[in-house]
């Protein structure tokens, strides 16, 4: 199965027509007619709109043509900043919460020398400068301090 009929399985499995799903992942649908007809290969931007808007998807599969359609339940992601629970509706807090989940989490980034810890007092601290929000309609905005 080539990349072109891969699209189209995600097209028929998400039961979505040429056009809806051109608007899905935020492209001309022009460019998915030219793909589901053959007239092109889907572009690497193509598969990123794809695997960002259908994140169960499986990469592999979609790019390799290996494996399964969609990812296992135990290969999903770790959460991201895109993964805000209602319920706390704060950035900081959703990430704090993770901290059991996400390993690489550290509220107090360790810095090395020669692959020494510094003590904490010798610590710099950070501040954040920018937060720029993404939208799932291609939008986005910058919010800086």
């Amino acid at each position: 199965m080539n990349e072109n009929e891969r699209i189209k399985k995600v097209i028929e499995s998400e039961e979505l027509t040429s056009k809806q799903f051109a608007i899905e992942i935020g492209i001309q649908p022009s460019t998915i007619s030219n793909i589901v007809k053959g007239r092109n290969k889907p572009s690497l931007e193509v598969m990123q709109k794809t695997l960002g808007r259908f994140r169960t998807l499986s990469s592999e599969w979609l790019i390799l043509g290996v494996g399964s359609m969609y990812r296992q339940k135990s290969d999903s992601q770790q959460p991201t900043l895109f993964d805000i629970r209602p319920e706390t509706g704060s950035l900081s807090e959703d990430l704090a919460a993770h901290d059991d989940v996400n390993p690489a989490y550290n509220p107090q980034p360790k810095q090395r020398r020669a692959g020494q810890e510094l003590p904490i007092e010798n610590r710099t601290e950070r501040k954040v400068q920018k937060v720029v929000v993404f939208y799932d309609d291609g939008t986005y905005e910058e919010v800086c301090r």
